[in-house]
């Protein structure tokens, strides 16, 4: 065999090789094509066999990095017979070239998605469709030119969009597509086996292949009769935050209330009678304070007792809120100030006249990770927390402080014990921690063991975990139309379970800052024909349905280790400082509600604790060193006799402080006693005599130290130099003596040197003679 024969073979095997290969992928397209296209003459021309195209349609899966995105703005959730079901979106073309003559479609599901699991699988694959609607087919165009032949006026399948002829490169195009019920092709003859969630997909291409695909559902609802599913909702009323003292200050409260504002997207909520309140005492601390009359004068802030740190030295941290009175006040800011307030006050009331109708939990001060607080450091805090309860039940009497809610999935027998231990009777779990023993829905309340030998068990009230992150989904959406269909499908598919056997169940809302997005939860779902909105007092008064073990939680979502060490450790300092104040209970109070914001379940949940924590951190540093002495001379002269020295206090906290001072001599040549109790009004400083007594000649270095009522000695002192200087007095006295005696000796004798005449030489001799003959025994 030549070498020219054996190269033509390996040729021809090369060749047959590369046509079988590109024979199997030319087909697959045109197979596609082929099944699309019974698909569709299927939905258009036999509506009495919907279900009669083949399955295994084409695929709508976008190619994956094509830079072009589909949003679905609007999908009608569900429908009836003589509804429309209606999808409207945004394509957007994020690459460099345009989208020419491209292809729209809508798609639906082949069959019923009666069942979660299924949900799940039509929204990685919708390739089981048939298409209900194309822009080729109900375009502007072909609709015209049905029109012109037809005298029909029925409604009729269309589709709309600003990119008929081209998308061009960077830029958006809107659509809409509306079918009639009529045109879906779906069964109406037997409601009860026909009804339920189908899949939509959206789906633009061009000649390249699909570019991106947009997964919805809607749900056909052509008036079966079963019991509908009852849901109850429980909806948070928190302000989530740090605040240097616990409460919301007026301004961020006026915020809250505004037009968009979270507390008056939660009161928008509650439009529903049914709608249950979770209530933070924070809120209700917050406005009592906001709302109280000034106790002198406009613009005064209500006095609290507890105090707060400078934000600079010499400034009190929130007097731009609270005021520095009526002189620092224009007329104009004195009357915005009380405006609001009066705002406050109808807002708040208005609330709570609302509250007074509704099923009301009271939550633990500051909505707290629970669990994270009860360990052996922050039990305290924890205890706090739970007692604080009682605000809420003094304005709305018949709340109920016996129900927590840890952060679901993370509550073991551990946990339930301790909340039980802290007078707790129930507790809001979910569903994947207790789960049912049917594998089916049952009523949301139950008993659980919080002992392996079940003696002792505690109430819980079971949240289902599916509709609550998906209604967390929409919430948190910027476009949740989408997931707002897969909310109502899969409660339509919860319903399917069992159409003919009532349960209810409970779906809590997220536990952040209300948004807009919380009544279009709450209504959409709510106004399903399937669901009834009931109320948790209803669920609380059921029988409790039995339960499988509880399951070790796998949700890791808690306050971090570290963070939780560092809030004991500021609460341990502080809480010490704070018996410096007359009123330490009430500094306590204001420590444990800032500490407290920094574990609630808003920072747990995505939030960023350590900033929190940084935070407290730096407002403790600022709250203990408000409360200080001021330097004074280095250079003080002592007598031995006892004497004092003046020591200036600096009080720069608004609450009054109540201490001593205490002098700590390096050597023995000073001693100094303790001053008597004194108490330091707000804001003020005030000057106190330390008693002293010099023993000796010395620079005796001293530390002044402010000591607490209970013997605590505060972290800010002053350092002092003192000059001993022993008997001065007597020394000086001796000394200035013997100088002036000095000068009066010396003065003396030069007077009397300058006195004293000079006697001439010869009457010395003559006085002289005149002597010698005076002596006895020598006269004549």
């Amino acid at each position: 065999m030549t070498d020219f024969t054996i190269r033509a073979r390996v040729l021809f095997a090369l060749l047959s090789t590369t046509l079988l290969l590109a024979g199997s992928i030319f087909a697959v397209p045109l197979a596609a094509s082929a099944a699309s296209e019974a698909s569709e003459a299927s939905a258009a021309g036999s509506q009495k066999n919907p279900g009669g195209a083949a399955e295994g349609g084409d695929s709508d899966g976008a190619k994956s990095g094509t830079g072009v995105s589909i949003t679905l703005d609007e999908i009608t959730p569900w429908l009836d017979d003589k509804g429309t079901l209606t999808v409207r979106g945004l394509v957007t073309n994020s690459t460099d070239k345009a989208i020419v003559d491209p292809k729209l479609r809508l798609g639906m599901s082949l069959r019923n998605l009666d069942a979660e699991y299924r949900i799940n699988a039509w929204k990685s694959d919708q390739s089981r469709h048939r298409v209900i609607a194309d822009l080729d087919d109900n375009g502007p165009a072909a609709r015209k030119q049905a029109a012109e032949k037809s005298n029909d006026d029925d409604p009729v399948t269309a589709v709309d969009a600003t990119f008929e002829k081209e998308l061009k490169p960077g830029s958006s195009g809107e659509f809409t597509i509306t079918v009639p019920a009529d045109r879906l092709g779906l069964s109406k003859s037997s409601p009860n086996s026909s009804w339920g969630p189908r899949g939509l997909s959206v789906q633009i291409s061009d000649t390249s292949g699909a570019l991106a695909t947009g997964v919805g559902f809607t749900t056909w609802y052509p008036n079966p009769k079963f019991d509908r599913t009852a849901v109850s909702f429980l909806a948070p009323v928190t302000l989530p935050g740090y605040t240097a003292d616990g409460l919301i200050g007026p301004e961020a409260l006026d915020a809250a209330i505004a037009e968009n504002g979270s507390l008056t997207n939660a009161a928008r909520v509650l439009t529903d009678p049914k709608v249950a309140i979770a209530l933070d005492p924070r809120v209700i601390a917050s406005f009592e304070a906001a709302v109280a009359e000034p106790p002198s004068g406009e613009g005064a802030p209500p006095e609290t007792g507890a105090p707060s740190p400078p934000s600079t030295p010499g400034q009190t941290a929130g007097a731009e809120d609270a005021g520095a009175g009526d002189d620092a006040e224009s007329p104009e800011e004195q009357k915005a100030r009380e405006d609001r307030r009066k705002r406050l006050d109808t807002w708040y009331r208005d609330f709570l006249e609302t509250a007074k109708t509704r099923t009301v939990i009271a939550l633990p001060f500051g909505d707290p990770d629970q669990n994270s607080l009860t360990g052996e450091d922050l039990d305290a805090l924890g205890a706090f927390a739970q007692k604080e309860k009682a605000l809420v039940a003094e304005v709305l009497p018949d709340a109920r402080t016996d129900i927590a809610w840890p952060i679901a999935g993370t509550a073991d027998r551990a946990d339930l014990r301790a909340l039980q231990k802290a007078g707790n009777s129930t507790a809001i779990l979910d569903d994947v921690q207790q789960p049912p023993t049917s594998g089916i829905r049952e009523d949301g309340r139950s008993m659980t063991r919080t002992t392996s030998d079940g003696e002792t068990t505690i109430e819980t009230l079971i949240s289902d975990s599916a509709l609550t992150d998906l209604s967390a989904d929409v919430i948190g959406s910027k476009s949740p139309a989408a997931a707002m269909s897969e909310l109502v499908a899969t409660s339509a598919a919860i319903q399917s379970e069992a159409p003919n056997r009532s349960r209810h169940l409970l779906l809590p809302l997220p536990r952040t800052t209300a948004s807009a997005g919380w009544q279009a939860t709450t209504s959409t779902l709510a106004g399903a024909p399937w669901i009834e909105s009931s109320g948790l007092d209803t669920l609380l008064g059921s029988d409790p349905e039995p339960r499988g073990l509880l399951q070790k939680s796998t949700d890791q979502q808690r306050i971090p280790t570290s963070t939780l060490q560092g809030l004991s450790e500021i609460r341990t300092k502080e809480a010490r400082f704070n018996s410096a104040f007359s009123d330490p209970e009430a500094a306590n109070a204001r420590l444990d509600r800032s500490l407290l914001t920094c574990t609630s379940v808003a920072w747990t949940l995505g939030g960023d604790s350590a900033t929190c924590l940084d935070k407290a951190e730096s407002t403790s540093r600022a709250q203990m060193d408000s409360l200080y002495l001021e330097k004074g001379s280095s250079v003080l002269l002592v007598t031995g006799e006892k004497t004092t020295i003046p020591v200036t206090i600096v009080n720069d906290t608004t609450a009054e402080a109540t201490l001593k001072l205490r002098m700590k001599p390096q050597t023995p040549q000073l001693r100094a006693q303790t001053t008597e109790t004194v108490v330091v009004p707000p804001a003020e400083t005030m000057r106190v005599d330390v008693p002293v007594e010099g023993l000796a000649n010395a620079d005796v270095p001293t530390t002044i130290e402010m000591v607490t009522a209970d013997g605590v000695t505060l972290p800010k002192d002053a350092s002092l130099l003192v000059r001993v200087r022993a008997d001065w007095e007597n020394i000086g006295t001796a000394v200035v003596g013997l100088a002036l005696a000095a000068v009066f000796v010396i003065g003396l004798v030069k007077s009397v040197s300058r006195g004293r005449r000079k006697i001439p030489e010869q009457q010395l001799a003559a006085a002289v003679a005149r002597a010698k003959n005076d002596e006895p025994g020598k006269k004549d």
